[in-house]
């Protein structure tokens, strides 16, 4: 782990990111370090990737903009309130995702009825339509968005708790993985068990075919994994994890690299 404290100088430029993966650092700025390892750096450390603690006590802007902006810099990760940050930091965070550059928030400190700092991110971001809409456990599938970005390799993740979001459908990168129409019927109807479907079987089947697609809207406000993208190419991405449960870890670290997840490729077809 690399901690940063310099004075050199300098101004946020858009740089066009190396493709050489032994050359990548994710910037965390005002993260809980060990919290954010045990969650998401497993048995290889993230290598060749470099984590690089900033010291967010340091008021110095042109010192952030100077870490920033160095070329080997996937992503920045924030954590906790704003407030907790300098004004100048908001500032130069808020320049570099204006720029075309990828900020994450980890949400794991959120509490299930306090979601102050995030209306408070939000609102600094400009993404009125977000909000926070619980924190349960869902089995989780990724979205078509998230498959252009993060590759095939992984295609759902096992049942885990998580800090969730109500977000927009292009922002969504991880929803819930509903039952099918058969299995919803079955739970709503009842199971036949080869017997013939009576009159109150009908109904109730009626019933519940013509409210599957709201149950699928309904399950779809609760995101652990949200990213939006402003007209400059920048974004912000969600990241509601508690936990690096079954592929979380892998996930994460594609995201914050801008790599594919590694493995055999898996099409997706819907």
């Amino acid at each position: 782990l690399e901690h940063i404290n310099t004075n050199n100088t300098s101004s946020i430029r858009t740089r066009r990111r190396h493709d050489q993966t032994s050359n990548m650092s994710i910037l965390l700025l005002g993260v809980d370090v060990d919290l954010f390892k045990a969650c998401f750096v497993k048995d290889d450390g993230w290598s060749p990737c470099t984590l690089v603690n900033f010291d967010s006590s340091d008021n110095n802007k042109e010192q952030l903009s100077d870490a920033i902006g160095k070329p080997d810099i996937r992503s920045v990760v924030i954590q906790g309130s704003l407030d907790e940050l300098q004004e100048s930091h908001r500032t130069t965070l808020k320049e570099y995702y204006n720029s075309g550059g990828l900020v994450a928030y980890f949400g794991i400190s959120m509490g299930g009825d306090d979601a102050s700092d995030l209306r408070q991110l939000f609102s600094f971001f400009n993404l009125a339509q977000w909000k926070f809409s619980g924190y349960t456990k869902f089995e989780y599938e990724l979205t078509a968005a998230a498959f252009d970005h993060l590759g095939y390799s992984v295609k759902s993740q096992q049942y885990t708790k998580s800090n969730l979001l109500s977000v927009p459908v292009q922002d969504r990168w991880m929803v819930p993985k509903n039952m099918s129409l058969h299995e919803y019927i079955d739970e709503r109807a009842g199971v036949l068990e080869g017997d013939e479907p009576d009159e109150e079987w009908i109904i109730e089947a009626n019933k519940a075919k013509a409210g599957y697609i709201d149950y699928w809207e309904t399950e779809y406000k609760y995101c652990p994994l949200a990213v939006h993208k402003n007209v400059k190419g920048g974004k912000l991405a969600y990241m509601g994890f508690v936990n690096g449960d079954g592929d979380i870890p892998k996930i994460v670290k594609a995201l914050l690299t801008k790599t594919k997840i590694p493995g055999e490729k898996h099409w997706f077809f819907g």
